[in-house]
């Protein structure tokens, strides 16, 4: 357990984590934002109609295909797949073989679609390079996870995220396991590096609003905790200098909550939970990851099955 309630203005009780519903109950966020981008995304890739299938492929054409993982990872995509289907044709029908936050492998089926061809080729390139995407997010921090799985920390993104995809990676991060940071400079005060040289810190002793404030050394440190911070940063320090920083905040503020950042790697975060603090936040997670790679594969059939097992039991084809 933790030794205290972590609070960011975005709480960790997301129903990726929730019992009752499962991994794969956590439903992405649509807001309009998101909606907007998902549609424009399809309309830079189909432009003004995809002319090789309409020219070859019957517009009345209806068929199966599967979405197979040609990678080992951790799949992150669900309501994103059926939101990106009904943009482009509601009647396109979709099964889930696995689930947000379930494993994958080369050749596994990850889910199976069935409606209009024109339609499933008309989405099928966005489609994946969105799944692809954020399954190596939630691959990456699913790796981060079980290295510190034995100690009470919390493993959070960061804002380096890639530019209108903010809000599907932080899904992304909660499928592999991890927790949200602030979403934006508008959700939360955390004072930076680049907020001190202009910046008048006096101001936050009288600010009603909880805080948070970055540190670069023990002299900062000790000039953050008279500030009364809800959350001291402890930035680029080394696990030695970590575990020093974590003593000095217990007994002075024994309050206050300790994330630590800058240069996690998977072989050094370990060492970094093993020192006391509360979070550590890992701009990894989002800004440098390989997508888990996926294709879609049409499968021919002369009649159309009543229902997915059909094509499943039938076996010549999947």
């Amino acid at each position: 357990m933790m030794r205290k309630a972590f609070s960011y203005p975005t709480k960790p009780s997301s129903p990726v984590f929730s019992k009752r519903h499962g991994i794969h109950g956590h439903a992405l966020p649509v807001s309009q934002r998101t909606l907007n981008f998902l549609k424009e995304a399809l309309r830079e890739d189909i432009g003004h109609g995809d002319i090789t299938s309409n020219l070859l492929i019957p517009a009345s054409t209806k068929g199966e295909a599967r979405v197979i993982a040609k990678d080992h990872g951790i799949f992150c995509g669900e309501r994103l797949t059926k939101e990106l289907c009904k943009i482009v044709d509601p009647k396109v029908k979709l099964e889930f073989w696995v689930h947000n936050g379930g494993k994958v492998r080369p050749g596994k089926i990850v889910f199976k679609m069935r409606g209009n061809i024109r339609s499933i080729l008309k989405v099928e390139r966005t489609l994946l390079n969105f799944i692809s995407h954020l399954s190596g997010i939630a691959t990456k921090t699913r790796q981060f996870v079980e290295k510190i799985k034995e100690y009470p920390v919390l493993l959070l993104h960061t804002r380096k995220t890639t530019p209108l995809w903010r809000e599907l990676e932080k899904v992304a991060v909660e499928v592999g396991g991890g927790r949200r940071h602030r979403p934006g400079l508008d959700s939360y005060i955390l004072v930076k590096e680049n907020h001190r040289l202009y910046g008048d810190l006096s101001k936050l002793k009288r600010h009603p609003r909880d805080f948070e404030i970055e540190v670069r050394d023990l002299k900062e440190l000790r000039q953050s905790i008279a500030l009364k911070p809800k959350v001291i940063l402890l930035d680029n320090f080394t696990p030695q200098e970590t575990r020093r920083a974590v003593g000095i905040i217990r007994r002075e503020a024994p309050g206050v909550l300790i994330e630590a950042s800058g240069g996690m790697t998977l072989k050094n975060i370990r060492k970094y939970a093993a020192t006391g603090v509360d979070t550590i936040s890992v701009g990894a997670l989002t800004h440098s990851v390989k997508g888990v790679d996926f294709s879609l594969l049409l499968d021919w059939y002369e009649t159309f099955p009543s229902r997915f097992g059909d094509a499943a039991e039938r076996g010549s084809h999947l």
